[in-house]
């Protein structure tokens, strides 16, 4: 893997304007909006490729970079992307229609070991891309994952998921972890009615007993960070209490019940320098330093001009995982004090006046609790904001199929 200074064009000016903007705001002492604009952009093909040995529908995201003054990057769409191996075996991906930008493979297949792969990548606009080729290293199962009390480096108690894993062969060495958790909540204030407004004026209102769940939901969340380990310095291929998470004693997430899916991927050396590198580069400590990101050159280039920039990079990854489940008293004692609360102290009981409850009922800002007037209330009824009532603005009440209790 070659790694290149030739990132300037991409993200010099990005820098360099929030640098300024962070001086402004010492001199000044005040933040004034600032419309910041690119003054060169080179758009570039970004790939996230990575094939695995789990036998499934493999998926390839194809998009483009963006200027700083863009909200977020643009699907590469009508792309021909296909993978092919050393046997001649042809694996075609199609667009989702869904997701633009999103090649899922017509069929599932799973990598082999032993074998070259190849990806090859036609755009709409007639340019042509290959990967180098490349093997699936092989796998190494994870052997626990479990939850632990824990402090972190600022002192701070939480719960700290951790696994181990084991590789006795000593042949797997560089590893990269995903995790998605799915957490349950359950709102401040029940009810199994609703209020519904019958007429805006004079106001009349009615109770009807309500149609769906909104006590109890469970949100699910993927995580959006790059985490590495590697055994290379150590006297076997081993991971020891290797944390995955943590997740501070406060955090509501965690109040009720919580599961994580952690997915431990084998890659290759390559792919491990490729993510080190681009973790480097997207950590907060390195945006001001004196050294500047450079252009991170993956395994993919382009077949027409050799000095085309292409981010990315194709991967095979063996791929290992586990699930756990636990509940806060698992984890803490009493000692350690309550859990945090929801929406924190956000959810406060009123009784409008009833011409000012028509439009919050009306446009579902407030939820019905109960009948009766609270302290200061000046209406029939007890609201309280939707957030506090309703679970599913958060998350769905359909319990997940895995799910435990």
């Amino acid at each position: 893997m070659k790694v290149l200074s030739k990132y300037k064009n991409l993200k010099l000016k990005k820098y360099s304007a929030l640098l300024l903007l962070l001086i402004s705001v010492i001199l000044y002492g005040c933040i004034e909006e600032i419309d910041l604009e690119t003054e060169t952009f080179e758009s570039a093909l970004v790939i996230e490729a990575t094939i695995t040995d789990k036998n499934e529908q493999q998926t390839i995201m194809l998009s483009r970079t963006f200027q700083f003054e863009e909200d977020g990057p643009a699907a590469e769409s009508n792309a021909q992307v296909t993978v092919l191996d050393e046997t001649g075996t042809q694996y075609t991906f199609e667009e989702s229609p869904e997701i633009a930008g999103k090649y899922v493979s017509t069929s599932a297949f799973a990598a082999q070991p032993n074998r070259n792969y190849q990806l090859k990548i036609a755009t709409a606009n007639g340019r042509n891309y290959e990967s180098e080729s490349i093997q699936l290293p092989q796998g190494t199962p994870i052997e626990n994952l479990y939850a632990e009390k824990a402090i972190n480096n600022q002192g701070i108690k939480g719960a700290s998921v951790m696994l181990d894993s084991y590789n006795p062969q000593g042949t797997s060495n560089y590893y990269r972890f995903e995790y998605v958790e799915t957490y349950k909540i359950i709102s401040r204030f029940a009810s199994d009615q609703d209020l519904v407004v019958v007429s805006a004026s004079p106001p009349v209102f009615d109770l009807i007993p309500k149609t769906r769940e909104e006590e109890v939901c469970y949100v699910t969340v993927a995580s959006n960070s790059i985490l590495l380990a590697n055994t290379n310095s150590l006297t076997e291929d081993r991971l020891s209490r290797y944390q995955v998470r943590f997740i501070e004693r406060t955090d509501p997430i965690i109040a009720q019940r919580y599961s994580i899916l952690v997915e431990q991927s084998v890659i290759s050396r390559e792919a491990y320098t490729f993510y080190e590198l681009l973790k480097s580069f997207s950590g907060s400590e390195s945006l001001f330093s004196q050294i500047q990101p450079g252009f991170i050159e993956g395994n993919i280039a382009s077949l027409a001009n050799e000095n085309e920039k292409v981010i990315g990079i194709f991967n095979a990854a063996a791929v290992s995982s586990e699930r756990v489940f636990f509940n806060y008293i698992d984890v803490f004692d009493v000692e350690d004090g309550s859990p945090g609360l929801f929406l924190g102290d956000n959810c406060i009981l009123n009784s409008p006046d009833p011409r000012a409850l028509v439009p919050l009922i009306q446009n579902n800002t407030a939820k019905f609790v109960r009948l009766g007037t609270v302290e200061g209330g000046m209406g029939p009824y007890t609201v309280a904001p939707r957030i506090c009532v309703d679970c599913t603005v958060f998350g769905t009440s359909e319990v997940p199929e895995f799910w435990v209790e």
